[in-house]
């Protein structure tokens, strides 16, 4: 989930307008991963029908796991603007999605690899070029909820996690409690996660909208400096180029999800994962390679 307001960031949230005071503030205050994105010697290249797309690969992540002490990815998304301007798409994917050109999981692959090891394994698995890398901690959902005033979250069935005990239907919910709803109870309910996520980042998108936000500068920059803080991206983004993705993304407000098709679990290594179905994920990848998916979300949904 701190991955989808990590996409809140970049897609929407830096869209205050550019050259403004306000972005160029924001974007002094984002934090920088070096080494992010792989060395140029076999990544895919980019077909010339999506040379002006956009692809993020954004990752919550949770820096203060208790079994671990390490930072853990929680979520992982492909964010694709497209070449158009009016498209912005996102890919959510099991944390447990088998890379077997990678041999690992695409949490594995954060785990060992970092920022690089996760973006060359989304490669592996998709064969998309990705542009840039972003990350946000659980912090920045608690803070954003917590300024908005909390958010009004559709439950679609009983669910408790971290204490707290979430019932069907519309449920407002504070900073505290949207980590919790987002954040797996156990491994048994991994398989519901992107859905959850999906749930808050629509009620972030309302919440934000029904405040003016996206109209108001000076709102939308206090939204954003809230959160600044547990946002990093990749080194070569620099602060210009935050700006100038802000206005490529200015009139994309709308987000178009989707699930990475899903063949089935399985084991490897001793370690329960999830396979992808191979006909169906890889003519998704086709069309986001080609920038093609606009015109076919419904067979994804």
């Amino acid at each position: 989930m701190p991955a989808l307001l990590g996409t809140l960031v970049v897609v929407t949230g830096l869209a205050i307008g550019l050259g403004t005071w306000q972005v160029a503030g924001v974007a002094e205050d984002v934090d920088r991963i070096g080494a992010a994105l792989p060395a140029e010697g076999g990544r895919p290249d980019v077909p010339p029908a999506a040379q002006q797309a956009l692809t993020f690969l954004v990752v919550g992540v949770d820096p203060a796991d208790e079994e671990t002490r390490a930072t853990r990815a929680e979520a992982v998304l492909l964010v694709r603007l497209t070449g158009d301007r009016e498209h912005v798409q996102v890919v959510s994917f099991p944390l447990d999605t088998w890379v077997g050109g990678w041999g690992s999981t695409l949490e594995g692959a954060f785990g060992s690899g970092g920022p690089q090891g996760v973006v060359q394994a989304a490669e592996t698995l998709t064969d998309v070029r990705i542009d840039h890398y972003a990350e946000l901690d659980f912090s920045g959902l608690a803070t954003v909820t917590d300024a908005l005033g909390g958010i009004t979250v559709d439950v679609p069935e009983p669910y408790s996690s971290r204490g707290h005990d979430f019932a069907p239907g519309p449920q407002q919910m504070d900073g505290a409690e949207a980590v919790a709803f987002v954040r797996d109870a156990g491994p048994e309910t991994r398989a519901a996660a992107p859905a959850r996520q999906q749930r808050v980042v629509q009620a972030l998108f309302r919440s934000i909208e029904a405040q003016g936000a996206f109209s108001d500068l000076g709102r939308l920059a206090d939204l954003l400096d809230s959160m600044t803080g547990a946002l990093r991206v990749d080194d070569p983004l620099a602060d210009g180029d935050l700006v100038a993705i802000a206005w490529e993304f200015r009139g994309a407000h709308t987000l178009e999800f989707v699930s990475a098709p899903v063949g089935g679990p399985g084991t490897e290594g001793g370690r329960p994962v999830q396979y992808l179905d191979g006909g169906r994920a890889g003519l998704l990848w086709e069309y986001l390679r080609n920038d093609a998916l606009a015109g076919h979300l419904s067979e994804f949904r």
